[in-house]
């Protein structure tokens, strides 16, 4: 969380004044919007139909005679590392679309310092509350919180393509006709 909300940080106060995300062109702004909408519906689309992609590195004939080396994700699962969770923190927070929307809002809205703080925060506190919450539960009631983290984890398995479909595809029809309705 601390490196996400280092990088709001840094990029409200590097475009603070700037004219950057002030006037965007709208035109621009609908091609865009155009183009993810468009994007998350193929996602939606290939969710409900199914499909399933998956990269199979080539075989090669000689591999069968060499010993099988562990790839980096085997050896860091394979023993507990402060720094593989400090990395793989830090990829997770690394910025997303909404983050990235929100904190063009903030630098449009022109707020004292002390706002642009405090939103930042709160909405890393948001972002990461299904993270937060559960770590906050093993430590009050780790049995109690250990089987309803099971049971979500387990609907999540179970509903993933319909979830995927739902969000994917309402998210893009939105974009797209947004997008449709401001291009100039």
């Amino acid at each position: 969380m601390g490196f996400s909300i280092g990088f709001g940080v840094v990029i409200v106060f590097a475009l603070h004044g700037s004219n950057v995300l002030r006037h965007p062109d709208p035109g621009v702004t609908a091609i865009i919007e155009v183009a993810v909408g468009a994007l998350l519906i193929v996602v939606a689309v290939v969710a409900v139909a199914g499909r399933t992609f998956q990269w199979h590195p080539r075989r090669r004939r000689d591999d069968a005679k060499r010993p099988q080396r562990q790839t980096l994700h085997e050896r860091a699962l394979g023993r507990d590392s402060l720094w593989v969770a400090w990395a793989a923190g830090a990829l997770y927070s690394a910025p997303g679309a909404y983050y990235l929307a929100g904190l063009a809002l903030l630098v449009k809205l022109e707020q004292p310092t002390a706002t642009d703080l405090l939103a930042i925060v709160g909405f890393n506190l948001v972002m990461f509350a299904f993270i937060e919450l559960p770590l906050l539960g093993f430590l009050v009631a780790p049995a109690r919180a250990s089987a309803i983290t099971g049971r979500f984890s387990d609907w999540m398995t179970r509903h993933k393509r319909t979830l995927i479909t739902v969000v994917a595809g309402a998210g893009g029809l939105y974009l797209l006709i947004s997008g449709l309705v401001h291009l100039p």
